[in-house]
């Protein structure tokens, strides 16, 4: 028979049950930094801060205005060096040592040799084709080359365009490395593609509005080869041929 003292020991228990329940609640609500968390919460935070810092203090404009007055190419060669160590190794430092992933991890490895030939050998004529065509744009020849000095003369051309593969080495390692592999075992193939597409694109603002657009398909379609070919190197190649190319077609055309 239920005494009074029993009834309260229940209800007693009962509250202790409740409270206890809410405060288990109240824990499980509150934000939490597990190891998958913060790696995406990292590579979030890292892209905002890297690309804010590589638009204003590494580019050609900030030397020039900052640094040196130099009418000479080193200007650009202070871009191409910011874009090789902001996007390229300092991402390369934080996915090693501080992720512990391999460097094959984020696609700096060869990856599938057969594939990362083909897409190398099917890409660079549709891209020494896209460099011609676009050469022809007025918009391209108002932005391209970087250094306008080479319109007149081609002095150190090749020096310059083989120090122009580090710019696009820290391009491809920052988007197609350290953000697409970051993100691809949290948020899978499709979504880490489409997410480092809209940084890339946002990057290209301010070039020619073909460039722009352009950039977006190429975010979708880079970032496939890269999962395909589990290396960026073949973009890479791909990508700073573009460049290359683009060069030459409007300074000798």
């Amino acid at each position: 028979m239920l005494t009074i003292n029993s009834l309260k020991d229940i209800m007693d228990s009962e509250r202790y049950r409740i409270v206890m329940a809410n405060s288990q609640n109240e824990k499980t609500d509150q934000p939490s930094f597990k190891k998958p968390e913060f790696k995406i919460f990292f590579i979030l935070l890292y892209t905002s801060l890297a690309l804010t810092i590589f638009r204003y203090y590494g580019s050609a404009e900030f030397y020039s205005n900052n640094i040196s007055t130099s009418s000479g190419p080193q200007n650009q060669y202070y871009y191409f060096l910011s874009s090789f160590i902001i996007l390229g190794i300092i991402p390369i430092l934080i996915s090693t040592l501080g992720f512990k992933m391999k460097l094959t991890d984020i696609g700096l490895g060869i990856g599938d040799f057969k594939k990362v030939i083909f897409f190398i050998l099917i890409g660079m004529p549709i891209i020494i084709l896209l460099a011609y065509l676009s050469s022809k744009n007025p918009a391209f020849k108002a932005e391209y080359p970087l250094h306008r000095a080479f319109l007149a003369g081609q002095n150190k051309l090749l020096v310059y365009l083989l120090i122009y593969g580090l710019y696009y080495i820290g391009w491809e390692t920052f988007f197609r490395g350290f953000m697409l592999w970051g993100l691809r075992e949290h948020f899978g193939d499709t979504a880490s593609i489409l997410i480092q597409t809209i940084p890339s694109c946002l990057m290209h603002i301010g070039k020619p509005d073909v460039e722009v657009f352009a950039s977006i398909v190429a975010g979708l379609v880079f970032g496939w080869v890269v999962l395909r070919c589990r290396s960026i190197w073949p973009v890479f190649i791909c990508h700073w041929g573009l460049g290359v190319f683009l060069d030459i077609f409007i300074i000798y055309g």
